[in-house]
């Protein structure tokens, strides 16, 4: 028979409680995968640490725009640079990430594009990338050559108000002016925060300000 001392009866103790713990991590006794948070390195400006989930929603996010931006412009598909987001300008050719925010800082500084022409103010798009860009732009309405006017979509069914707090993705981008980052961003909030009770308040959803409110307003229901 083995006898052991006390030294090493309290090193097996230890070792045993070890082994238990482990076991009980693995088997889902831990914390949950929400209930970790952390702050990047170097913040230090006292910004609160981010959740698992809210991490993991970023990413998600950022994968869809970065998608949305590597999808080719179709056949006949025109952008209008007033209320594209960034991810879609990125569509056009020749516009990267730089161009792209350029635009959009120019517009909110300076008042909406009129014409193709009017492009020539943001640095960096002079008179050949303005030529470049024309045949893919187009003013007045947000997204597609399938839009009809500044308001409603041409065909039938998406000239109807859409539940904004019912429609799934491929729903929600009927509404003119709302692409797919949009759309999934819209279907996030509410799954975060609850239905949206009023046209207000989808100014929650980034990306949605009071002028993008003011043209989809007469689309949505609740």
């Amino acid at each position: 028979m083995t006898y052991f001392n006390s030294t090493e009866l309290r090193s097996l103790f230890l070792a045993t409680g070890i082994l238990v713990l482990g076991a009980a991590a693995r088997i889902g006794l831990g914390p949950e995968p929400d209930d970790f948070s952390w702050t990047e390195a170097g913040a230090l400006d006292g910004r609160p640490a981010r959740s698992l989930s809210t991490t993991r929603r970023l990413v998600s996010d950022g994968v869809a725009e970065e998608e949305l931006a590597a999808r080719p412009l179709g056949p006949d598909e025109k952008l209008d640079p007033n209320t594209a987001t960034e991810a879609e300008l990125r569509r056009l050719p020749g516009v990267g990430p730089v161009r792209a925010r350029a635009i959009i800082t120019e517009r909110i500084s300076s008042g909406k594009f009129q014409a193709p022409s009017d492009l020539a103010r943001v640095p960096g798009i002079g008179p050949q990338a303005v030529r470049t860009l024309t045949p893919h732009l187009a003013f007045g309405f947000a997204s597609s050559a399938h839009v009809s006017s500044p308001d409603f979509p041409a065909n039938d069914r998406s000239a109807l108000p859409v539940d904004v707090n019912r429609a799934q993705i491929k729903e929600l981008e009927q509404i003119t002016g709302v692409g797919p980052v949009l759309a999934s961003r819209i279907v996030a909030s509410r799954q975060r925060l609850g239905p949206f009770r009023r046209p207000e308040d989808l100014l929650r959803v980034p990306g949605i300000g009071p002028a993008v409110l003011q043209r989809i307003r007469a689309q949505v229901r609740f």
